[in-house]
């Protein structure tokens, strides 16, 4: 071999053993068996890597090109990744371990998590009743306490973006907690669960004083309350002394984007009182908030795209999604955005009244599968919902009364629960115990049902009117609590 041929090919197998194939990091590990069939890895602005799953549990992956953070890893949590990483992943239910090449940063953010149970009362991830006891100066020093722990701990890994990071993410992790603390100080549990049941109850026609039971209820749960001047001093801890447009921190400290959106919330309700008052909508408003406050183009891209899905997915005003849709089109650089909203707009067109309806086909609470084509011929109304999602409980008893008034009208009543299969026998157990009507199905991929993505839904209850002949009426369709169904149904049946 000729010297400078030879001295290329050395260089070549340098390089490559500088930069393992192409700088991706490569995860490999096993979950539980029967957890997941597939994980996600994720990061705000990227195209979600969708990672394939053994019925043993174990999974492998090559990240391929991504900058050096911290990425979302479905049922894993957090995972700090940089270019030449080789993390193995072994574990048991929640808790897991990492081993290879860039183990010691991740392990390292599972300790500083666990150190916070040595400060904080909890079962799990969950805070015990006693904590919201506490009053404010201890709680100021237990949250300190933790900051200072955590920060020797992170100091371990001996490297300087990894270290900042995390310092941050607890930083904003203790705003997250200040707000959970806030909300629920001095709250008694089992007082609480009484509150939470009357906002469960369907409202009575002629109770006039469902409000001042509310008003009642909620004073009534709480057996300690915060002066003026400490809620002042928690709103300052929550939002003050830290910077809105930190992209570093947006894409990699989940906490960090958690309390930003807490502080245009909370912007927008001391800016904008009168017209919210007045009846102006809330996401159009915190638009403005963006437009003002947001000067970094990739987040006022991810907060673009948050309204624009909103809209397009939650809206009746037809007009309005195609100029919602136009603009964003016109003013987002981010692919990824662009073609989650393309997707979404195009859902909206082909999906809308008077359109063919997808086909589906789910089990019922029975084991049986039924298909929606089967049900040509007749109207069929179906209710979106969850075990989990109170205002879908509250339609129940209307719903009810719909299926009974309407029996043996050329009509078919469904519910589509969007539990995930892995609740299957709590929607079951439901079903039975509170002994529901009409045809009972649960999706087989909860909101990542292609019947459920085809209509755009991300909040729930929703409802859909299909019509005999296989069209959509309403994709929109009126709540069973609304006087206006069965006015429709009236008019159809």
């Amino acid at each position: 071999m000729k010297p400078w041929l030879k001295n290329t090919v050395l260089s070549i197998a340098a390089t490559a053993a500088a930069f393992p194939a192409f700088s991706q990091s490569t995860v490999s590990g096993k979950l539980p068996p029967g957890q997941e069939t597939s994980l996600k890895l994720s990061q705000p602005g990227m195209e979600t890597l969708e990672v394939p799953v053994e019925k043993t549990g174990k999974f492998s992956f090559a990240t391929g090109k991504l900058p050096k953070g911290v990425y979302q890893l479905d049922k894993i949590g957090p995972v700090y990744l940089e270019p030449g990483y080789a993390l193995e992943i072994t574990g048991e239910d929640d808790s897991y371990r990492f081993k290879g090449k860039g183990s010691t940063e991740n392990n390292l953010i599972r300790e500083v998590g666990n150190q916070l149970k040595a400060y904080v009362p909890m079962s799990g991830e969950d805070y015990l009743y006693s904590f919201y006891m506490w009053d404010l100066p201890e709680f100021r020093q237990k949250m300190n306490a933790w900051r200072q722990a955590a920060a020797k701990t992170v100091e371990k890994s001996g490297n300087p973006y990894f270290i900042a990071l995390q310092k941050a993410a607890v930083d904003f992790r203790i705003r997250t907690i200040t707000q959970d603390w806030w909300i629920n100080y001095g709250v008694d549990s089992v007082k609480q669960i009484a509150f939470q049941q009357l906002l469960e109850t369907p409202p009575e026609p002629e109770d006039t004083m469902r409000a001042a039971k509310f008003r009642t209820a909620y004073d009534a749960m709480h057996l300690k309350k915060l002066t003026k001047e400490e809620k002042n001093v928690l709103d300052s801890l929550m939002y003050e002394g830290w910077d809105m447009n930190n992209e570093d921190w947006f894409r990699n400290v989940a906490a960090y984007r958690d309390v930003l959106d807490g502080k245009i919330a909370n912007i927008t309700y001391a800016t904008y009182q009168k017209e919210l008052m007045a009846g102006a909508e809330l996401d159009a408003l915190k638009a403005n908030v963006v437009d003002t406050k947001i000067t970094s183009p990739f987040i006022r891209g991810y907060y673009q795209y948050l309204q624009a899905s909103a809209v397009i997915k939650r809206s009746d005003d037809v007009s309005n999604i195609d100029s919602v849709y136009k603009k964003f089109m016109a003013e987002v650089t981010n692919d990824v955005y662009k073609k989650k909203i393309s997707e979404a707009y195009d859902n909206f067109k082909k999906y809308s009244d008077n359109q063919p309806a997808p086909d589906f086909e789910f089990e019922n609470v029975h084991g049986a599968k039924v298909r929606l084509s089967s049900l040509k011929g007749k109207y069929v109304y179906i209710d979106v919902w969850a075990t989990w999602c109170g205002p879908c409980k509250r339609e129940i008893p209307a719903l009810t009364a719909i299926e009974e008034k309407f029996a043996g009208k050329n009509i078919h009543f469904i519910s589509l629960s969007v539990d995930r299969q892995s609740d299957k026998e709590k929607w079951q157990d439901f079903v039975k115990e509170k002994q529901l009507k009409g045809e009972q199905l649960i999706t087989d991929n909860d909101f990542n049902a292609d019947f459920i993505k085809n209509f755009n839904i991300n909040a729930i209850p929703r409802f859909i009117l299909i019509g005999p002949d296989g069209k959509i009426v309403s994709a929109r369709a009126k709540r069973p609590s609304d006087p206006g169904l069965q006015e429709q149904l009236n008019s159809l049946l």
